[in-house]
């Protein structure tokens, strides 16, 4: 879930039902690679699949939590001024500090300790989404629409369907990505996991790093 903002226009929902068209949108979310896929990459070759799934599960029941949310009436407004350069900030912290926690548990690979002084994963999912400034700037400009949309096509009830499609969207594309870590990735062989779990660190702390100054620089 990156940073961009995707825009409707009428014939695009008027040409398939709003929970078909949420649904690809949620498709679509997912194939944009940004901290979210990075994060869940991240896990997915640390602990495996199982790991990778939890993560999965931290991410999307929070993206639901609040896309249902939407659905049945919540207000959000699209994030900007302070308060976005304030979800940069907090999320580029966050980035940061999971790169610099996947380069110490490469060199731990496998220690109990390394593993009791961490965060479990559903916890990394759950703050990938609440401190992404991407995820608030898509709830704000493209999911109360479409939301708003459902709604006066099939009033709450077709609100909620569009809502659960699009996050079942993003769910199955995400899935992807935590069965590649998983089971591609991981089991290339002690160095290459190694290898490829730095390279991963290094990727969630160069998205971090961009984070904060594009929330530190006007």
């Amino acid at each position: 879930m990156t940073i961009f903002v995707l825009r409707m226009s009428g014939p695009v929902l008027g040409a398939a039902s709003p929970a078909l068209a949420a649904f690809g949108i949620g498709v679509a979310l997912a194939g944009a690679p940004g901290p979210v896929q990075a994060v869940l990459l991240a896990e997915s070759t640390r602990g495996g699949l199982s790991r990778g799934l939890r993560a999965l599960a931290g991410v999307h029941g929070t993206f639901g939590f609040l896309m249902v949310s939407l659905a049945l009436g919540l207000s959000v407004a699209t994030p900007s001024g302070p308060v976005l350069r304030g979800l940069k900030i907090a999320g580029g912290l966050l980035l940061v500090w999971l790169a610099v926690d996947g380069v110490r548990s490469a060199g731990q690979a496998g220690s109990a300790k390394a593993r009791r002084r961490t965060p479990p994963p559903e916890v990394r999912g759950f703050l990938a989404i609440v401190l992404n400034p991407g995820g608030w700037l898509f709830l704000g400009a493209v999911g109360s629409p479409l939301l708003a949309t459902a709604a006066r096509h099939d009033g709450t009830a077709g609100a909620v369907l569009a809502a659960l499609a699009l996050v079942g969207g993003a769910a199955a594309g995400d899935f992807g990505v935590v069965l590649l870590g998983g089971f591609g990735l991981r089991r290339a062989g002690t160095r290459v996991a190694v290898a490829i779990r730095v390279i991963l660190a290094v990727v969630l702390a160069g998205l971090g790093l961009w984070l904060l100054i594009s929330g530190l620089v006007p």
